[in-house]
Formats: C-alpha cells, sequence, structure tokens
C-alpha cells in the first residue's frame, strides 16, 4: 500500500477547516518507525533513523526555542523537513511535549531542543533552536536506553535501569520538592 502522514488541525492558527485531513506530500513513500507530535508540532522518525519535524516553528505564544529543530525561528509554520542537526545521529526514539521535543540517539545520547521553561531541556540553553546533546554530568558517558519530555520536565531511564529527572521549575516548584536544582539528576 501507498505510504502516507495524514493529520489534522491547524497548529495554533486560525483556519476554516481546523479538523480537515491533511495530507503532508514530503513524507510520502518514507518508511516511518514512530509519530509524535506536541501542541504545535508533530515528528516523525524513519526506519533509518533520520528525523522530520513539522508545524509552528514557536507555538501560539512564541516560545523561546525553535520547536521543529531547524535553527533560529520565522514564526512560520513549515512543511515536514529532516532535521539536519541530526544527521551524523540516527534516533532511537523521539518523544515531544507542547514546546518542547527530545530524541534518544541510535548511539544512546540524549538530545532536547524547543522552549526551556521549567527546565525542561536538561541544559541552561534559554533559546535553544537545534538539537542540543545533554553531555554534561551526571548523563555524561551513559547509556541513555529511553526518554520522555513533557511540558515542563524530563526524565531518562539508562540501560542499566537508572532514571534521572529534571525540570517542573517553572510552576511545580521542581521535580525533587523544590530542591532549585538545574539539570538531570
Amino acid at each position: 500500500g501507498r505510504r502516507c502522514v495524514i493529520t489534522c488541525g491547524t497548529f495554533g492558527r486560525y483556519a476554516e477547516e481546523p479538523h480537515a485531513p491533511l495530507e503532508w506530500p514530503e513524507l510520502r513513500g518514507i518508511p516511518l518507525r514512530s509519530l509524535c507530535a506536541g501542541a504545535f508540532h508533530c515528528c516523525a522518525l524513519g526506519t533509518s533513523g533520520e528525523l522530520y519535524t513539522w508545524g509552528h516553528e514557536a507555538g501560539q505564544d512564541l516560545s523561546n526555542g525553535n520547536l521543529l529543530g531547524h535553527g533560529e525561528p520565522t514564526g512560520a509554520i513549515r512543511p515536514p523537513q529532516r532535521v539536519a542537526a541530526l544527521a551524523a545521529h540516527p534516533v532511537a526514539e523521539v518523544s515531544a511535549s507542547t514546546y518542547c521535543t527530545m530524541v534518544i540517539t541510535v548511539d544512546q545520547r540524549v538530545f532536547t531542543w524547543g522552549d526551556s521553561d521549567g527546565d525542561a531541556l536538561g541544559h541552561t540553553e534559554l533559546e535553544c533552536h537545534t538539537p542540543r546533546w545533554l553531555s554534561e554530568p551526571p548523563l555524561r558517558g551513559l547509556r541513555i536506553a529511553h526518554g520522555a519530555i513533557a511540558y515542563t520536565n524530563a526524565a531518562v531511564a539508562t540501560d542499566d535501569g537508572r532514571v534521572f529527572q529534571w525540570g517542573g521549575n517553572a510552576w511545580e516548584r521542581g521535580v525533587a520538592g523544590g530542591r532549585g536544582a538545574r539539570g538531570p539528576s
């Protein structure tokens, strides 16, 4: 059969028919492993580890990082495009939230980008427009097996069963009861 990706919605802008199905021809025929979506963007993971993102670059309230990971945002709605910054890092897993994205690569690294509210990205870069590798301690040298990201927090699990989490510092006083720490712990 024919391979295609069909979505509905408007990525935060007004449309006459906001729920009309829309096929994305840029992804036609590409074998995909998984799909995920935030409120304003979508991600498609190809079977060879290539990641495609599309939707609104900055979200409805103009987040402080490019949700698509394609560089400095213009505020536009973009069609599917491969995330060039990850070309040398095939992706094994992707997770998206309202304003941010996380990937785990085949070589078991974790990259995040998008909006940094609540420290959900696990690093201190306030305007993160492209994927950034979380290479600082305590994740340095660890083999990351899985990850998930939410609006203001995230977590990863290593292949030996350890879990690291971070974020939540915007409204929830942090995932560790208001400890005020930044980054994975």
